[in-house]
This record gives structure tokens, sequence and C-alpha cells, in this order.
């Protein structure tokens, strides 16, 4: 069985593709949501996260589940992170 690898990328790359395809401006979507359009613009230029309150206002706002933004952004978390940083640290684990 093969393993399908994927580069994480930012969730508000993914936001930015939505508001694009259902032709919404992120003005338009902050106002809907209750949120500054400043805030939609950071995450949309991946200088914010995604919280959980932003994830389900995205979710009631423009479907899906809460989950998806989530994962969205842990797996962009991690992806940023450099394991050979943390190679020094053992399990104390049984």
């Amino acid at each position: 069985m093969s393993k399908t690898h994927f580069t994480p990328v930012h969730p508000g790359e993914v936001l930015r593709d939505e508001l694009e395809e259902i032709e919404l401006t992120q003005t338009a979507l902050a106002k809907h949501i209750g949120v500054l359009p400043k805030t939609v613009n950071e995450i949309c230029r991946g200088k914010r996260g995604i919280s959980a309150e932003m994830a389900m206002k995205l979710s009631k706002a423009l479907g899906g589940s809460p989950q998806f933004w989530l994962n969205l952004q842990n797996n962009w978390e991690l992806s940023q992170l450099s394991y050979s940083n943390f190679e020094n640290i053992s399990s104390i684990a049984a």
C-alpha cells in the first residue's frame, strides 16, 4: 500500500481559494461572520492562524466542519517545525 504525501498549505490559501470560487470578498465574509476585515485578510495572507472560534465561524459560513479548518492549521504548524530541533528529547514513557 502506498502512502500519499502532500505538502501542507496554510489554511489562508484554502480560504482564499474558497472565497474566489464562490465569488465572495474578504470584506463580505468578515462582515457576515462578525470579525474585522483585517482578520480575514491576515488569515488569507498567511499572517494569522485559525483558532477554534474562527474554525466554527468559517464552518457555519462556508460549510464543512470546524475540524477541517483546525486540521489545516495543525498540519501547517507541524510542517513548519524542524524535527532536528527535537532530536535531543528522548521518550520517558514506558
